[in-house]
């Protein structure tokens, strides 16, 4: 609550209640008009601290550290660099969970990051459906209501579908051109995550927002380019007080997304109501 209020008095408005909220959990800033917006253009996802933020968190910050040890040489050369930044990376997502609260979602994906960093540790592959299958087993132990709650069915259901199709997309990718590739695979996972969850939020909330893919494909990047690595770069300048322009950055990012989610939310039959 600290770091939330710390981060909502630096960072005025919805997009500073928006960024607490992707960085501590913390929802209590988040108005009902942002949560209806973000709900009808199918971005509510990303104020749910799930795979997108902790794979964002956990990647960034493995880069880093593994790039950053490249620039030393007598470390880079005496060492295994990614086995070092596995370690960091593991240490990182065991904080934002912690932070965060372990719901289903939050759990799951940090279960998910812990399987795959393992795995880098042991060196046996990373991503695969035995990842999704631990994590649900857990999940289910420490909490078998969830099976039937709408976040532990969205939340797997989109993370199962997403490996399945990537499984089929490395089997295809190198037919496109290298440029296309990286717009291809935003589209991909959009469409399929969408897809997998779309029947799951009608039966529960009657609801489709039919412009999701449109308002994901623009939202997802700001969150990996402006978001969610300045929020990393910000707690680590933080205790130097040179957080300042890292948490700029991230407030227009927050607000580039609320834009994105009004805009879209905005759009005739933005949302299909099913019945019952």
């Amino acid at each position: 609550m600290a770091l939330s209020a710390a981060m909502q008095s630096r960072m005025q408005g919805q997009a500073g209640a928006f960024a607490a909220a992707l960085m501590t959990g913390d929802r209590s800033g988040v108005t009902a008009a942002t949560n209806d917006a973000l709900r009808a253009s199918n971005l509510s996802h990303m104020i749910s601290i799930s795979g997108l933020h902790m794979g964002l968190l956990t990647g960034f910050v493995f880069a880093l550290f593994r790039y950053g040890i490249a620039l030393v040489p007598p470390v880079a050369l005496r060492f295994d660099t990614r086995k070092i930044a596995a370690w960091v990376a593991l240490m990182a997502a065991t904080f934002y969970m912690v932070l965060a609260g372990p719901d289903v979602a939050t759990r799951r994906s940090y279960i998910m990051a812990a399987v795959i960093l393992v795995a880098v540790l042991c060196d046996r592959r990373a991503i695969s459906l035995r990842s999704v299958a631990i994590a649900a087993l857990i999940c289910l132990v420490l909490e078998p209501e969830s099976l039937v709650e709408p976040g532990f069915q969205m939340s797997f259901g989109a993370t199962a579908a997403l490996i399945v199709g990537f499984e089929h997309w490395a089997k295809v990718q190198h037919r496109l051109p290298a440029p296309l590739r990286p717009v291809a695979m935003m589209v991909l996972s959009s469409l399929v995550a969408g897809t997998a969850t779309a029947p799951i939020a009608a039966a529960h909330f009657n609801r489709i927002a039919e412009y999701g893919l449109l308002a994901n494909l623009l939202a997802v990047p700001v969150m990996g380019v402006m978001v969610m690595p300045l929020g990393v770069i910000a707690l680590i300048l933080a205790p130097l007080g040179l957080a300042g322009p890292a948490l700029w950055v991230m407030q227009q990012g927050c607000a580039l997304i609320l834009f994105i989610a009004d805009q879209v939310a905005g759009l005739n039959g933005a949302v299909i109501t099913v019945p019952a």
